[in-house]
């Protein structure tokens, strides 16, 4: 008597284009994104050595952050904002604020303003000066 497997080669190969057809089917069925759509799903960091990264709400003060994130002569702050342009002297002022706070704690900063699809602000400490 010849015993055979309940399962040959042909139900892996046919498992597996039952699979394929499910994930494409799946991606067919999604509606690409928009470009703001696609700018806010990333976020990327500001720099990709940050030590310690920071979003601050509107009108928070980042003073007592900045100086407890530095701890080094050679750290630097990177003060990162993205306005539309609807709102891009509040973003300034906003910015120049943060900037303002960095010099009364202490801390070097940098400023990094672009034109964007939504209003944020990242603020992060990074090496970025030499002893």
């Amino acid at each position: 008597m010849i015993v055979r497997a309940a399962s040959g080669w042909q139900t892996v190969i046919a498992d597996l284009a039952l699979i394929l057809f499910l994930i494409t089917a799946q991606a067919v069925g999604k509606k690409p994104a928009t470009q703001s759509e696609a700018e806010e799903e990333r976020q990327p960091p500001a720099s990709s050595s940050a030590l310690a990264v920071h979003r601050p709400k509107q009108g928070e003060s980042v003073r007592e952050w900045l100086i407890a994130s530095t701890t080094d002569q050679r750290q630097m702050a990177t003060i990162s904002v993205g306005y539309t342009q609807e709102k891009r002297a509040e973003a300034l002022s906003e910015a120049e604020r943060f900037l303002a706070e960095a010099d009364s704690a202490g801390v070097p900063a940098r400023l990094i303003a672009t034109p964007n699809a939504t209003d944020d602000v990242v603020i992060t400490v990074d090496y970025l000066r030499q002893q």
